[in-house]
């Protein structure tokens, strides 16, 4: 019986050896951020389903989804980067479908900061119990929007009514987490 232990345990030990040793790659594999919730088109076209989730008003909770095309083949080295964006933000009380420009500065000197500037034309549809104003009415709108570190980000605009005129034009904002 002690024989048959004294086997075991070396056969254990001579297995975790040998199958612990490391083989050789010819090639190194390539790394590869964690882009699990991003979408890749071409190098310069990218759909991301779901890039922030803000409160606001008119629509009050909403998430945004967003595609991106940008402007500069030549990525690596610059500081600013133009590109344009169509976005979809449906909310609880209403919801945002918009077009415009994005800009962003991200200098190389400072490797984690970026602010992310955004210009677009939105048209707005609500429903349910929007804030501030009343429901099944749409809006046209200009907004402008910043993002700190791509993490934090605000925006503001003003909305006038499209199809009912007896609806006041109003001031609108949304603050959120993503960009």
């Amino acid at each position: 019986m002690k024989r048959l232990i004294v086997i075991l345990f070396l056969l254990l030990l001579f297995t975790n050896t040998i199958f612990g040793q490391e083989t050789e790659q010819k090639e190194k594999p390539k790394k590869r951020p964690n882009q699990s919730l991003i979408f890749k088109i071409t190098e310069q076209d990218i759909i991301m389903p779901i890039i922030s989730i803000e409160w606001g008003q008119p629509d009050r909770w909403s998430i945004t989804s967003r595609y991106i095309h940008n402007f500069n083949k030549e990525k690596k080295g610059r500081t600013w980067h133009n590109n344009a964006g169509v976005f979809l933000s449906p909310g609880i009380s209403g919801g945002r479908l918009g077009v415009g420009y994005l800009g962003i500065y991200s200098p190389a000197s400072m490797r984690d900061f970026s602010i992310f500037s955004e210009l677009r034309g939105v048209l707005l549809r609500t429903w349910g119990n929007p804030l501030s104003t009343s429901s099944n009415t749409t809006f046209a709108a200009a907004e402008i929007k910043i993002s700190l570190f791509g993490f934090l980000n605000s925006s503001a605009g003003y909305y006038s009514p499209i199809t009912n005129e007896n609806i006041k034009s109003f001031w609108g904002f949304h603050f959120g987490v993503g960009f």
